[in-house]
């Protein structure tokens, strides 16, 4: 054999544990394999070679390996196992599995939390947030209507968020002159330190001025460096050049680690945030939390707390700003223990926004540990699953019911000028907790979750709005998207607010639309939509994103659209009712040809010329012929065997079931179970 064999077809590079173990073929699709679903059982999927590490369920495409390719594979054998013949079959397989795995899939399981840069070893474990979660449900309702995934795009914004480009020589700018410093300085105590008041006011400006004052700043004691990085830090027009100066102080800043290090380290957080570096933001977030342990800042209470007061609301920062930022990342927490609860002695009366944010962060951290430390290992049922989620959202509307009306999140913001970013902050960061609360409800089926309500909840006051969790999350995805316009016409910006609620108010209207084609509001959704994405874009670019993460952006809006117009088309729904959707068929035959299945998920660009399908034609039709099949319990002429799903889902052996109703056949418990991350849900199997 003088040249390698010709590629198989594609192939699975791991199976799931139920069809391993029956040894049959397994489809991959998403979030059950077909098998999976006929039978109603949890498609699971571990590395055997790796007991309880999860695998990788997807399709490999194989390359042609030319002979150049397979050479550095031989010159790296070792030359006791070297021959002169060719190389075996299997190594050849093995050479193009590996090449293969180096690129990254748009659908990875969903519970493998690994994203991977391009041509590097980059990797970063990606927590179970809403951001991540939902834009996985979202590739799961595009693949259905057999578009594009758009997650893959996402990935290119990791690295932005993660990284900061430092040149290797150390800068030290000198500070701007008397007019500019005071208006800087006026600018971050006007904006910044009503929500986060760090400093002693002026104690920072005293400080301020003495640094200015110094001739050559080269000559600065160590223990003056974090008070340099924090006035680096307060500047504005010129913060990029001042930021990457005080970065380059970082490590002398670690190195003093006592409370003005803390205060440094939190400013670098807020400013990190700002420029929607959240990764970067959380580990100099995590730092500050370590020294203000050592400083003992978290055991401030009482009569100690009023007496040191900055200290006690330094620690409230870093406490509210890990709640927040825990519930946005799903990232582990730094804080092990929780403090003493704030009291309202804790606060001056200037402090309202700080003590709202506080109060809301300690319900954003019920929420997390409500969503995170949920295992299938546990007791914990789908009623108490649902009873929490309602005393959890009771919790919220108490926080907002405190809050005066015309601050309120959900009303018209009515408030100066100078606190409507702050104000906006808070509602925004409310919405996203609904969103993040509720988020279940939105990925499932409407009419299927509510009967699961139903079933557990049926006798609690609370079960009005657990029924109606989807249309939560669309009202406040609508409201985020709308505060995030408002701030624009404003000309309001703020380093507080980032890009990520608008971005995931964008997947949860992307997820609505797509679920709900037909509703009346589809065209104020769809403009609100094309809005927020046009102002998530230009914040993202503002910083110099990675333009194929904003790319994505654009082809998510794209393909939402030309979903919503093929569905509005009326010769297309008389064409869809005429005859079955493509690669399905409504009454399969026995030896009818297997249908291509749309389960391989291609990578991105084999969708480019495939036009949209829709779903909700057929949804009554189905659901009237399972009901009656169920009734005479005898099975349609011709057609393959139905089992109905546990949310109400239909299932055809050569049917098409999940590709037209995603999340069919999911309890409370494996929506949930979705949701995880890090590790699969455990199965019998």
């Amino acid at each position: 054999m003088d040249k390698p064999p010709p590629s198989k077809r594609p192939r699975l590079s791991m199976a799931c544990n139920v069809c391993r173990q029956r040894k049959v073929k397994c489809d991959a699709e998403y979030p059950k394999c077909r098998n999976c679903r006929i039978r109603n059982q949890v498609c699971v999927t571990t590395d055997p070679q790796r007991p309880g590490v999860t695998g990788l369920r997807e399709w490999l495409d194989l390359p042609a390996m030319s002979s150049n390719e397979v050479h550095p594979q031989a010159e790296a054998t070792p030359l006791s196992h070297r021959s002169d013949g060719p190389l075996p079959t299997s190594q050849l397989t093995a050479a193009a599995t590996a090449a293969a795995l180096d690129e990254v899939s748009p659908v990875h399981h969903p519970f493998d939390g690994v994203s991977v840069e391009d041509g590097c070893e980059r990797k970063k474990v990606l927590g179970g947030s809403s951001s991540q979660c939902l834009a996985k449900s979202l590739d799961v309702y595009f693949t259905a209507a057999r578009l594009k995934p758009v997650t893959g795009f996402f990935r290119h914004g990791l690295r932005f968020a993660e990284e900061l480009e430092l040149p290797l020589c150390l800068s030290l700018p000198e500070l701007p002159d008397s007019e500019v410093r005071q208006r800087y300085l006026t600018a971050f105590l006007s904006r910044i330190h009503p929500l986060y008041p760090i400093f002693h006011v002026e104690r920072l400006k005293a400080g301020v001025e003495q640094l200015a004052a110094l001739a050559e700043l080269r000559h600065l004691s160590h223990e003056n460096i974090p008070r340099l990085v924090t006035v680096y830090l307060g500047q504005t027009e010129d913060g990029d050049r001042y930021l990457l100066a005080a970065a380059g102080l970082l490590s002398h800043v670690i190195t003093i680690p006592y409370l003005p290090a803390v205060q440094a380290l939190l400013l670098f957080t807020i400013v990190y945030r700002g420029r929607n570096k959240e990764g970067l933001a959380w580990q100099t977030l995590g730092m500050a939390i370590r020294v203000a342990y050592t400083l003992g800042l978290h055991r401030l209470s009482g009569a100690a707390a009023r007496r040191q007061y900055i200290h006690r609301r330094v620690w409230l920062i870093c406490w509210s700003l890990e709640k927040m930022m825990h519930l946005e990342s799903g990232r582990p927490m730094a804080i092990s223990i929780e403090p003493c609860q704030p009291a309202e002695e804790d606060f001056r009366p200037e402090d309202r926004f700080l003590r709202w944010h506080v109060q809301l962060a300690d319900y954003q951290g019920n929420i997390s540990h409500h969503i995170y430390n949920h295992h299938p290992r546990t007791t914990r049922t789908a009623r108490q699953i649902l009873l929490d989620t309602a005393r959890l959202d009771q919790e919220l509307l108490s926080w907002a019911n405190q809050i005066p009306s015309d601050l309120r999140p959900g009303n018209d913001i009515f408030c100066p000028k100078e606190e409507f970013h702050h104000v906006t902050f808070l509602a925004i960061q409310y919405h996203e907790a609904m969103i993040s609360l509720h988020r279940a409800a939105l990925i499932a089926p409407t009419a299927t979750f509510d009967d699961e309500v139903t079933r557990y909840c049926a006798n609690e006051p609370s079960q009005h709005r657990l029924r109606n969790g989807e249309s939560i999350c669309v009202n406040s995805a609508r409201a985020i998207a709308k505060l995030s316009i408002e701030l624009s016409e404003r000309e309001a910006d703020s380093q507080i607010i980032t890009a990520g609620p608008s971005i995931l108010a964008c997947i949860v209207l992307g997820i609505f639309l797509m679920k709900h084609p037909g509703s009346k509001l589809r065209a104020m959704d769809l403009q609100l939509l094309k809005a927020c994405l046009g102002y998530t874009s230009v914040q993202m670019s503002k910083h110099d994103a990675d333009p194929r993460f904003v790319e994505g952006l654009h082809i998510m809006y794209e393909q939402i659209s030309a979903y919503l117009q093929s569905h509005s088309k009326p010769s297309q729904q008389s064409a869809t009712a005429q005859k079955p959707p493509p690669y399905s068929s409504l009454t399969p035959t026995l030896h009818a040809q297997a249908a291509k299945p749309v389960t391989s998920l291609p990578t991105p660009s084999a969708f480019d010329d495939i036009t949209p399908t829709t779903w909700h034609q057929i949804e009554d039709d189905l659901r009237r012929e399972r009901f009656a099949s169920a009734r005479s319990e005898v099975p349609l002429a011709g057609a393959g065997q139905f089992s109905p799903g546990l949310m109400g889902g239909v299932s055809l052996v050569d049917g098409f079931e999940d590709q037209y109703y995603p999340f069919a056949g999911y309890n409370v418990d494996e929506l949930w179970n979705w949701m995880l991350y890090g590790e699969s849900p455990e199965t019998s199997v």
